[in-house]
């Protein structure tokens, strides 16, 4: 099971919950939920989501060196 914070690295590095669910074998509900799981967690937003495509909040884009670190972390 990839980590939470994995899973968010992913889904931005490949520009879509779409994609990054295809390639890592997972269902898009399954990323979304945990991408909205995460957020809960972390009481915030982290991802805007639209039709054309997604970006980092302010907040999400200040969480996303730590999670970078840690998905880092877990792969060594």
């Amino acid at each position: 099971m990839l980590s939470k914070y994995e899973l968010f690295c992913r889904i931005l590095e490949l520009g879509s919950f779409t994609r990054a669910a295809d390639q890592l074998n997972y269902s898009q509900s399954a990323v979304s939920q945990t991408i909205k799981a995460l957020e809960k967690e972390l009481g915030t937003i982290l991802l805007d989501r639209s039709k054309e495509g997604l970006s980092l909040t302010s907040d999400g884009a200040q969480y996303y060196p730590y999670f970078k670190a840690i998905y880092a972390s877990e792969k060594a």
